[in-house]
């Protein structure tokens, strides 16, 4: 007679979409650390060199494609919960509603044909949510916030969360970061691979580190959200039943200003800093490619696109932001999710972690 205590648990297997951008890669590198799940992981283009070789299962597949990703994912026949973190950038908010809304339904769609039912949904959602993109916040911003009568894909991409689950009988989280934190190419919000550029840069060229910046953006309060925290959220989402049907900020549980956190970058490159000075590096910075092709030449770095190390108008954006930018994260601590990372060790971590993936020097 087998005891109970050594029977085999069946494990539980996530299809984690979008797997490589900054948030599914915190997701993939906690499910690494918890051997009770297995994953497979789903994306347009392949799985990134720059990563350590897993045994995850990838799947290459256009959501944009309503009939292929359902004769794709139809076949998931052990697949028990959905990490959807896919995202797809458009010069508007307007524009960004209708793609990626599309490419959750036809996922959605796809699960649903299959014989075996989700338990469980995690969606990546954000601050835009709270007025982000506007250039406005209501600091701290709670869940209970009213939506906003601007376009937000995030809100259309809750509700038919919200009704697919409904109609088929699983539960959804929703996970609302802000500035994430992790090591990820081609990402567009993904802020740590651009300063590391910025400043390896400014290091090749003899300078000191230099924000660039307004006062305001230098000076001002913010928050983010290491990579593998969100992921450790999403394995608790996934799994806790006060996480069920609910929406929860999730952040590290600090606050930072750039004029401090600016030191960690500069100790990182042991470069001296200058005063801040305001300018557009997507203009300032448009002509540094063959400079940045120079660096990953000379340090034999994995060969990365100057357009997919940095984004400058995503740079400009978050450090030109005048307004304090905080989300409360007392619902999630009060549900039961209470870890934490102080933002200047997570910060200094991810840095070394791209120099360890020989994505920096």
């Amino acid at each position: 007679m087998t005891k109970v205590s050594e029977r085999t648990t069946p494990k539980r297997e996530i299809l984690v979409v979008g797997p490589y951008g900054v948030l599914g890669t915190g997701v993939l590198d906690a499910a690494a650390e918890d051997p009770s799940w297995r994953v497979i992981t789903a994306a347009r283009r392949p799985a990134p060199t720059y990563r350590p070789s897993t045994a995850y299962r990838h799947i290459s597949v256009d959501l944009m494609d309503r009939e292929g990703t359902i004769e794709t994912f139809s076949q998931l026949s052990s697949v028990t919960d959905l990490v959807f973190a896919a995202y797809v950038e458009r010069p508007t908010m307007a524009e960004t509603v209708e793609p990626n809304a599309r490419m959750l339904t036809n996922t959605l769609d796809a699960l649903a044909a299959r014989n075996v039912p989700l338990q469980r949904i995690v969606l990546a959602g954000g601050a835009k949510s709270y007025g982000f993109s506007l250039g406005a916040f209501n600091a701290p911003a709670k869940e209970t916030e009213p939506r906003l009568i601007a376009p937000i894909h995030y809100h259309q991409q809750e509700d038919i969360t919200a009704a697919w689950s409904e109609k088929n009988g699983t539960s959804w989280t929703v996970l609302r970061p802000h500035l994430v934190m992790g090591p990820s190419l081609n990402s567009p919000m993904n802020l740590v691979t651009s300063l590391a550029a910025f400043a390896a840069m400014s290091r090749e060229l003899g300078l000191p580190l230099r924000f660039p910046g307004r006062q305001a953006g230098w000076n001002t309060l913010q928050e983010t959200t290491d990579a593998e925290l969100f992921g450790r959220a999403t394995l608790w989402a996934l799994t806790d039943d006060r996480a069920k049907n609910e929406i929860f900020n999730v952040s590290n549980g600090d606050v930072y200003r750039w004029r401090q956190l600016w030191n960690e970058l500069a100790a990182f490159y042991d470069l001296p800093i200058a005063e801040p000075l305001a300018m557009s590096t997507v203009s300032e910075m448009s002509e540094k490619g063959p400079l940045w092709d120079s660096i990953v030449a000379r340090y034999g770095l994995h060969a990365t696109p100057y357009e997919q190390i940095a984004n400058w108008a995503f740079v400009d954006w978050m450090l030109n932001f005048g307004e304090e930018t905080i989300l409360s994260t007392i619902k999630i601590r009060h549900a039961g999710f209470g870890d934490s990372i102080d933002t200047h060790v997570s910060f200094r971590r991810q840095l070394t972690r791209l120099r360890e993936m020989q994505i920096i020097p």
